[in-house]
This record gives structure tokens, sequence and C-alpha cells, in this order.
């Protein structure tokens, strides 16, 4: 494809409806000049390809398998297991035609709260960004592109599409960009803009994120695309750098031309993003389909989630089970389990395994259901029958989690406590027999006021359609479990200290925490958890011995080579996960106490050891300085540590680091006191606007007229025409969405009414075109002859 001459030949039109989509999933071809169309899917987990109907509308979802969810993969805490998911993905992706995949996502978590936690990997940069290089570099070995998602600092579903999130330069650089920042070592093909606002501005026409930082920081040359209905302003984000629009819409092009011959955008600043366009669509348009073994990538799923599965507590070494024990098996989840989550992540699953059918041959045990899937699960009726056989076995196991409606894409979880009925069925059951082994199915922490009521603990996550066999597995221990929490477990919401700005409103989420997100404020703060980053269990033992430095002085630039001696001290294989954290000095410039700097994840036979060696480089010392906006590495005492996990220390050795250009440290970092460990991270206000440059700002606004399309139905429902329309809207959304989005009810409701009156117009499949929209905004803003002529135009736009 010769490019150049491609983009002499284009027409403004042609180059303008390329820079918006063709429809929900594809890029505009342009057939004159031999540029074929290619096609992009959701599928962070498993390809979630649409199908047309007879009439071209999207209805259906193809058939593929489902893996384990980002949170799961990423407590494998092994890259290989990511490569190995990326990988399948990928023959699937070709045998359906598929040029692009949008994953993987990897924004942090930075409250248990937020929905979509079970689509991203973990609180911690380096773990998110060691498994989506792995991700991204098996998925484009094939020559399906990857799209990482979502740039950047969009870390909750309420209101995503219109907060603004507020953060110091640190923190963003340290801990938000960072594992975007490592990911682009994979060379992604698309990166995806976040729906939110970042500093007031809209991620999608904000030039200091995409161009200035994106491009021009970090290196990135491919193709930045839109979240689907995340642009406001076609042309300033074309200025910023954000080359497609997705989806399509006709309006949008129509819009570019008028910038175009209205000066506000140029000839060069179209050609650059059609250029990239085209690179894209050259790299992607020879894919030829080639054969689909979806048996095969089932078993591939499995390995997956067996590789993921969390051993959290096991009392009287009650786990593995023995065939020959009698038990109960109670749970509505070992019938019908949750294995993924919902939203635009959710797939058509290939073939979905259940507990009770993969249990071994020759177990002795019984069903009952405990709980009913609907709401809070409480059924006196079912409590009974299960606490009646739970009587009768020698054992229990017991099946409980968070259903489908308490967390999704979409909307916020409003408590971290599993539904009251699954809580009850384990109280019950806990006084008629002692012998419980509980299997958590959920893609985000909970509290568990109740776990000294159950002997056993299993985190199995969401472990996609063939993780059941993963489960018994575990349990009977076939295999031995290696995963460990790529996110903490706190003791309660009220102490993670993001959830005070969690949020509040649709205007401004202040991320006043600033780099102390998860592990990084517990450890730092002292703060008990309930099972800290990192922790897991096995069904064997390890020792760790002989830490050593290849010099115990690190001078800049140069790199430092770590070794520790792991041994299997118990009689199973088993593999372990090897640690490693720095611990930073508290002199002058605050930082979190420890933080992880590198992981390696082994197996071992019993007796056996390995040597395990990492390299430490300046990088791994360095935090973000803002006066000459880079990383720096200042001088100091430091500690090597090798961890069990993220606050207890199994081996530490000192090390000096030498830094002969030292660069001082920003005022404000100093002034910012509460923000020392010593002052006991209280994280003021006062401080927190230091740190901003800027006062602090209401987190919720009511919204008056005259309303816009970047209002929502909420806000215009404070008139009477706007009431009609939100009724009338979430009528029709009931109606429409498909059984298998997991978006019903209130939840439903609530998500409607918070997107944009934009991005309605967008989802509507042409249903509500953007010129009736503007009629009905007229219309709320007491423009009633303007409206009423907008609404009787026939133009379609």
């Amino acid at each position: 494809m010769d490019i150049d001459k491609i983009i002499d030949q284009m027409t403004l039109r042609e180059k303008c409806e390329m820079l918006t989509g063709k429809d929900n999933w594809r890029i505009t071809p342009i057939e004159r000049l031999g540029v074929p169309e290619i096609m992009m899917a959701d599928g962070p987990h498993g390809l979630r390809k649409e199908v047309k109907d007879q009439k071209g509308i999207y209805v259906r979802t193809e058939q593929a398998v489902c893996y384990p969810s980002a949170v799961t993969v990423a407590s494998s805490f092994d890259p290989e297991i990511a490569s190995m998911m990326g990988d399948a993905i990928a023959t699937e992706c070709r045998a359906r035609d598929v040029h692009l995949l949008l994953g993987p996502g990897i924004n942090i978590k930075r409250n248990p709260l937020c929905g979509r936690n079970f689509e991203y990997y973990s609180e911690d940069p380096l773990v998110s960004g060691t498994m989506a290089k792995a991700f991204i570099n098996a998925l484009q070995d094939k020559h399906i592109g990857a799209c990482i998602k979502h740039y950047a600092l969009n870390s909750q579903e309420t209101y995503r599409m219109i907060s603004s999130s507020i953060t110091d330069e640190r923190a963003k650089h340290e801990i938000y960009y960072k594992a975007f920042h490592d990911a682009l070592e994979a060379n992604p093909d698309m990166v995806m803009c976040s729906y939110n606002r970042v500093d007031d501005v809209f991620a999608s026409e904000n030039k200091e994120l995409l161009d200035d930082t994106l491009r021009r920081k970090f290196g990135f040359k491919r193709v930045i695309v839109s979240d689907w209905g995340a642009v406001k302003n076609r042309s300033k984000a074309l200025k910023a750098t954000l080359d497609l629009e997705m989806p399509g819409y006709s309006g949008s092009a129509d819009l570019l031309e008028q910038d175009f011959h209205a000066g506000n955008i140029t000839t060069e600043e179209i050609d650059s993003s059609i250029r990239r366009l085209l690179e894209l669509i050259a790299s992607k348009a020879k894919n030829k389909p080639i054969k689909l073994d979806l048996e095969a990538n089932h078993k591939i799923a499995y390995q997956i989630a067996a590789e993921s599965m969390i051993l959290l507590k096991n009392k009287d070494a009650i786990l593995p089970l023995k065939p020959e024990e009698s038990l109960a098996i109670i749970g509505e989840m070992a019938k019908t389990p949750r294995y993924q989550g919902g939203g635009s992540s959710h797939i058509n699953p290939y073939r979905v395994d259940s507990i009770l059918e993969v249990l071994p041959k020759e177990c002795d045990f019984a069903f009952a259901s405990g709980y009913s899937l609907d709401g809070d699960g409480y059924d006196v009726d079912l409590i009974q029958e299960a606490v009646k056989l739970a009587k009768e076995k020698s054992k229990v196991i017991l099946f409980i989690g968070l259903t489908d409606l308490y967390e999704s894409e979409g909307y916020d979880r409003i408590h971290l406590d599993l539904p009251s009925g699954h809580v009850k069925l384990l109280e019950e059951i806990a006084k008629v027999n002692p012998n419980i082994v509980t299997v958590l199915q959920l893609g985000s922490p909970i509290t568990m006021p109740w776990i000294d009521k159950t002997k056993g603990l299993v985190n199995a996550y969401l472990y996609g359609e063939a993780g059941a066999k993963a489960v018994i597995d575990v349990l009977f221990g076939f295999v031995n479990p290696s995963g460990r929490l790529a996110e903490t477990f706190a003791c309660s919401l009220e102490e993670i200290p993001s959830t005070r700005r969690f949020a509040k409103g649709n205007n401004q989420v202040y991320y006043q925490e600033s780099i102390y997100v998860g592990y990084r404020y517990f450890t730092s703060a002292e703060k008990q958890v309930l099972f800290p980053f990192g922790y897991g269990l096995s069904y064997t033992d390890f020792a760790y011995s002989e830490l050593s430095l290849n010099s115990n002085v690190l001078e800049i630039p140069g790199k430092i080579e770590v070794s520790v001696t792991v041994r299997n001290t118990g009689k199973y294989p088993g593999k372990e996960v090897v640690q490693l954290y720095v611990e930073n000095p508290q002199n002058g410039i605050f930082r979190p106490l420890r933080e992880l700097r590198a992981f390696k994840k082994i197996h071992l036979d019993p007796d056996e050891s390995k040597t395990v060696i990492f390299v430490l480089t300046e990088n791994d010392f360095a935090y973000y300085n803002t006066d000459i906006a880079s990383f720096t590495s200042p001088s100091g005492e430091y500690r090597i540590e090798i961890c069990q996990n993220a606050e207890d220390v199994i081996l530490s050795v000192p090390i000096s680091l030498k830094n002969n250009k030292e660069i001082p440290i920003p005022k404000k970092y100093i002034e910012a006191r509460s923000y020392h460990i010593d002052n006991g991270l209280e994280f003021t206000d006062t401080d927190f606007s230091i740190l901003i440059g800027r006062p602090l700002d209401k987190e919720h606004l009511k919204r008056n007229r005259p309303f816009h399309l970047e209002d929502n139905l909420n806000d215009i429902s404070q008139t009477l025409i706007g009431r009609i329309v939100k009724k009338k809207v979430i009528q029709l959304a009931k109606k429409e969405m498909p059984n298998e989005s997991m978006f019903s009810g209130d939840r439903l409701e609530r998500m409607m009414a918070e997107k944009s009156l934009r991005s309605l117009v967008i989802f509507s499949n042409s249903m509500l075109p953007m010129v009736k929209m503007e009629g009905i905004i007229d219309l709320c803003n007491r423009h009633y002859i303007k409206g009423l002529k907008k609404l009787l135009r026939r133009n379609d736009r």
C-alpha cells in the first residue's frame, strides 16, 4: 500500500469520514483507492464480536471462549499466563476476521468500589504493566492489534463521562500513567482514551494528556482511538492527536469539514492522523483466517484459571480434600457459576463448566442451593434445606460471592459486603458444621466479618468458562494453589484513603491520596488489613536464604544484581512468587515505605532449590520530580527486601545509592507535611491543594439551564420535558438491552441517567438523530420554536 499516494488522492470528505468509524466496529474503507475496512472487537478476556441481523443492526455476539478476567490473570503473577491468554484470543480473532482487540484494560484499582475493577489487573503499576506487555506481545505476534485502555485516570464508573479526575503530577507518573508507559514497550497498535476529563479537559481532546505526554514524552507513534462516545468536539480531539472517533456517525465528518473550511483545523493535522490509520490498516489488511479449535482454547482457559487460584486460609489443614470424604456442596454458584463480569467485556461463552459437573467421579456429595441469585439472595427455605444437608456431611464446600447485580461496567458498588443471603447462609451452616471451606466468586475485594466461621477460603475471582475444574483441582490437591492477591483486601471501606473522595459527584474527582494507593498506603500507615497485596498460601512450604547483592553501593547511572535462593521444604510440588520490594528512605521527599520492584514465579519440587536473580537499575529507586518533569533517584540508604507479601519481610539487605547529579526536592513536596509517613498520612485539603497548585472545588454541581449535549438525563429531568424524555429513554433501553449485557433494573436506570446526552445519540443505533436531541435540549431550555423546528426536520444528522 503506497500511503503517500493514497493520502494525495483522498478527498477531504474521504479523510473526514475515515477519522470516524464506519459503524460500531469498523474503520471506514476507501474502496476506490483499494483501502479495505478492518474490524475491531471488545475482548479483554475473550473475543466479543458482534454480528448483524438482516437489517444491518448488531444484535448478538459470536460464540467464543470466555477466559478468566484480568483480575484473575493478574493473580497468577506470571506474565507467561497473560501471554498464553493473548495467544489464544488472537487465534479466535484471526478465525473470526477481527483485526484489533480492545484490550487489555490497565487502569489502576484506586478503590474497590469501582464496578469495572474485574476488568483491570492490579492496584500496582508494575504488575499491570508487566502482565499487559506479555498479553500484547502474544496478541500482536499473531498480527492482531492490541488496544490498551482507558487512558487515563479512569478509576470509577459513576459519572465517568463528565467528571474530572484531578491529582498531582507525581501520582500521575508514578502510579496512573506508569502502567501505560510500561505497556508501550510492547508497541501496541492503539491506545484508547477514557471518557472522563483530566484536569477539567476531556481526555479525548486533552492535548497535554495525548500529544504532550503519550506521544512526545512516552514516544507513542500509533493510533489513538476514543472510547465509544467519548469525543465531545471532533476538531479539538484531532488537534490533540486523537486519530479515530468511535463509533462513527455522519455528523462528525460534517463538523470536521466545516471546521477545516473555517480554518480551525489544518491539512497537516488531518493527514497526520490519516497516515497513522493507513499504516494500521496496511499492517492488518493481509491477515488470513486460520483454523479455530475452541475446545483447545477451552483447555487453555482452564490452565490460566488453575495458575490463578488463591488460597487465603487453610486452618487445621482442612485442604486438600480427600476423595473418601462426605461433602455438602452448597451454594447456587456451584451450579450456576459467576465466571465473568458484566458490560462491554461480556462474552457469549463456548461452554461453561459448573462445579457439579467436574467433581471427581468417586466423590460422595450432595447439593443444596442455599440462596437465589436474585437480589440479596436470601431465602429461608433454601437456607433450611442447606443447613439440614450440612449436618449430614463431614465437610461443607460453600460457594458464595458477588452476583452480576453487585458489580459491572456502568455503575459502581456502594459497599464491600457480600449479598446478605450468602452471609446468613454461612452463619447458619457454621452453627451445625465447623468444617467449612468457602470458595469466592467475585471481581473485586470484599470485607469478611464472617471469616472466623470458615476454616478454608479460596478466592477464585471470575475464573472464566473452564474455571470450575481449576477450583475442584485446587480443592482436592490435584493442583497446588499458587495465586497471589494483586490488590489489597482492607478490613473496611472507611480505612481506604480514596473512599472519602470516591464517586461523590459529577464534577471534580480528587485523587487526594496521591501516590498512596493500595498497599503503598497500608504498609506506610501501618494499618492492619484483611489480606495484603501479594498474599497467597500453598499446600507446601518455602524457605528463603542467601539474599545477596553484587555490590552494596549503586552509583548512578548503573545497575545492581540481587540474588536469593528459594527451597521447597514441604511435601508437595508447588510454585512460589518471589517478590522483591525496595524500602525507601524517609528524608525530605515523601514516599511509600516500600514498593514492588520485581517479581518472578518459579516451580519447585520437594527439597528442590533455585536461585532467583533480579537486576535493578536507578529507575527502581526513583520518584517523579515535578521541577524537572522527569524521574530522579535521590542518594540515600535504601533496603532491598524479599517479601512474602507487601507486609511480611522475609529477608532484607541495605544498599547505598549515590547520585552525583542530585536534583533538589520540589518545595511543595516538602511543605505538604500530611503526606509524610511520620505525620500520620492524613492527606489534608490544604496540603492537597498545595500539591495540585489550585484550590479545591465542589465535587458535585447542580446543572441548570442552559443545558448542553454534555449534560445528562438527570440534569434535564429538572424540567417537565426532561422528565418525559428520561422515562421514555429508560423504557426503550430496558426493551432493547440484550440479556447478555447483565444490565438490569435500577442499575440500568442509573447508568442511562448518567450518560451524556451526546452519548445517548451515538449509542442509539440511529434511533435518535443528533438533530432531534438538539431539539429536545432546546425545548428544555425554553427555546420552543427552535426546538420544534429541529424535531420536525428530516435531517438525520
